[in-house]
């Protein structure tokens, strides 16, 4: 078994809601059609990639970026709702102009904050990031253990899960990392010592 496997780790493409800027959170938005075509430039960098497998919030935006992306590979796709978006409770389908005028400029700031002490921070009657992050992780640590052939594998998912894996490994950036939709980050994941570790940004 090799112990490490590398995972490319993406954000699905832009939604009408990422354009309007509201927060989705679980609610199901399908792509538009500038997401379909991110979703094409994506798969220009991911074809000539050799992947296993790709991990997929069952999410129809994440769906279907995947399908895109991965057109060219003949590879499993295994869904679940565990790499699903934060649930934002009360905010989910507010935009950031109305999450400000409800709950003040400080919440969204402490959201969006990957300092260690503000994962405790959740919207109300939502996850806090440490939930989310908790299950993103135990999901793709699980399945990456229960298929040990795996050296390889695509994660489609969302900003927020993508920002909270990255930045939760070693060797992470400071700063928070830009999520525009499509974005491909690489993380390579330790089997034998349950470590994650940063790898890269893919232009």
């Amino acid at each position: 078994m090799n112990d490490v496997v590398q995972l490319l780790v993406f954000r699905h493409g832009e939604t009408d809601w990422n354009l309007n800027k509201k927060f989705q959170g679980h609610t199901n938005i399908p792509l538009n059609q500038k997401g379909r075509d991110q979703a094409l430039s994506l798969k220009e960098k991911l074809t000539s990639m050799m992947i296993d497998a790709c991990l997929c919030s069952d999410l129809d935006r994440a769906v279907e970026t995947a399908r895109i992306a991965l057109s060219s590979h003949t590879i499993p796709f295994l869904f679940s709702s565990a790499l699903r978006e934060t649930h934002l409770g009360d905010v989910e389908g507010q935009s950031q102009i109305q999450i400000i005028e409800k709950y003040g400029e400080e919440l969204l700031t402490k959201w969006r904050s990957v300092k260690i002490e503000d994962l405790t921070m959740g919207f109300p009657n939502g996850e806090t990031k440490q939930q989310h992050l908790g299950r993103v992780k135990s999901y793709v640590e699980k399945t990456l253990i229960e298929n040990p052939h795996f050296k390889r594998v695509a994660v489609s998912t969302h900003g927020g899960s993508l920002v909270r894996l990255v930045h939760a490994a070693e060797k992470a950036p400071e700063q928070a990392i830009a999520i525009p939709n499509c974005c491909l980050y690489e993380l390579s994941f330790d089997r034998k010592n349950q470590a994650w570790s940063y790898t890269g940004y893919h232009e």
